[in-house]
């Protein structure tokens, strides 16, 4: 015998919710992704006079630069 079990709307949205969270925050938990969202984010979104947008975006930028792993750097 086959026990079929049904989940609610609200269940299955609640679910998915879930799921795009955390595929969201895995694919930011990288900072080479988030400084490239800092840059892409000053190119098309600020827009001029925007002084402290632009700052948010600097100072993002160098928070995650820390972050980089540069034991790979052969320079």
């Amino acid at each position: 015998m086959r026990r079929y079990h049904t989940v609610s709307i609200e269940d299955r949205e609640m679910f998915a919710y879930n799921k795009q969270y955390n595929e969201r925050q895995r694919i930011l938990s990288h900072p080479e992704l988030r400084i490239r969202y800092a840059f892409e984010f000053l190119q098309g979104y600020i827009q001029d006079g925007d002084d402290q947008m632009k700052a948010k975006c600097y100072n993002g930028i160098a928070k995650y630069s820390a972050q980089l792993d540069t034991s790979e750097a052969h320079f």
